[in-house]
């Protein structure tokens, strides 16, 4: 029975490290789109695409582990999901939707992100490290949307 438990757990961690391996791909999809728009910005279109479903397809992998996990490795889960979410209103606020309203969109899945990220390190005994990396990001991106909230509307010429 030990074995069967062990066994589960081991594809749980498996399932949720293969989830944040393909967050991570969003780095060099980052460096190609850095590239798309300096070199050959006609293709930039096919950077937003790639990133936009990269985070769906992660977003959907996050809800099939927060589904499939019952243990406390559901955090973790949740708090990739929590990242995304946030990832996805500031990608949305630095793309279509420019709205000035957007930035307490943003300050709304922040906060409610960095819940989540406390809750998970508190909860969870083994992977820690990544709620603890998320909180990081997700405070240097808030950090930018402050910035770009305390200039929004300033005349800089």
């Amino acid at each position: 029975m030990g074995n069967k438990k062990e066994g589960k757990k081991i594809k749980q961690t498996f399932n949720l490290k293969l989830n944040v391996y393909l967050l991570l791909t969003i780095i060099p999809l980052s460096v190609l789109g850095y590239y798309f728009a300096v070199n050959n910005e006609s293709l930039f279109f096919l950077y937003e695409w790639l990133l936009a479903a990269l985070v769906i397809i992660s977003i959907l992998f996050s809800i099939k582990n927060i589904v499939s996990i019952r243990n406390e490795l559901r955090w973790v889960a949740i708090s990739i999901l929590a990242f995304l979410i946030q990832f996805s209103v500031l990608g949305l606020f630095l793309g279509p939707l420019t709205h000035y309203l957007m930035f307490y969109l943003y300050y709304v899945f922040a906060i409610f992100s960095f819940v989540v990220f406390i809750i998970t390190i508190r909860k969870n005994k083994t992977l820690r490290i990544i709620p603890i990396i998320f909180t990081i990001i997700t405070g240097l991106f808030t950090l930018y949307i402050v910035f770009l909230n305390a200039l929004w509307g300033n005349n800089l010429s």
